[in-house]
């Protein structure tokens, strides 16, 4: 991630996909909600003038990346309450994702894909 201070422009490179699930790298040291916190941390360096330049889609603003943030927090959340009520990978990938993250899978990161990263780093049983 670069900041280019005066010119209010951050470069946010693999740290953010726009409106698409992002790849965490769990087995290279990654964390599902160490990307979250440094997603959470980026924000809090930025205005609502910033222009957010994606890893991959198109230019964005400091509101369509809380939108990612907010993404994150709810697939947490969602995943977190389908691991307590002892549901298994298979049956949450049946399910699918939350409604209205459904069209947020893409050619790299499917929805069961996505579902695959949640569940194998927040399960503390596996």
């Amino acid at each position: 991630m670069v900041i280019w201070q005066k010119a209010n422009i951050v470069h946010m490179g693999d740290l953010y996909f726009k409106d698409r699930f992002p790849y965490i790298d769990l087995k290279g040291g990654g964390s599902v909600m160490g990307y979250r916190d440094n997603v959470s941390a980026i924000l809090d360096k930025l205005d609502n003038n910033t222009q957010v330049i994606p890893g991959h889609g198109e230019l964005a603003t400091r509101n369509e990346l809380l939108k990612f943030k907010h993404m994150l927090d709810d697939c947490i959340n969602w995943m977190r309450g389908e691991i307590e009520m002892g549901h298994d990978l298979a049956k949450i990938k049946q399910q699918g994702v939350p409604q209205e993250y459904q069209d947020w899978g893409w050619q790299f990161i499917s929805a069961d894909k996505w579902i695959t990263t949640l569940y194998e780093d927040l399960n503390t049983k596996s």
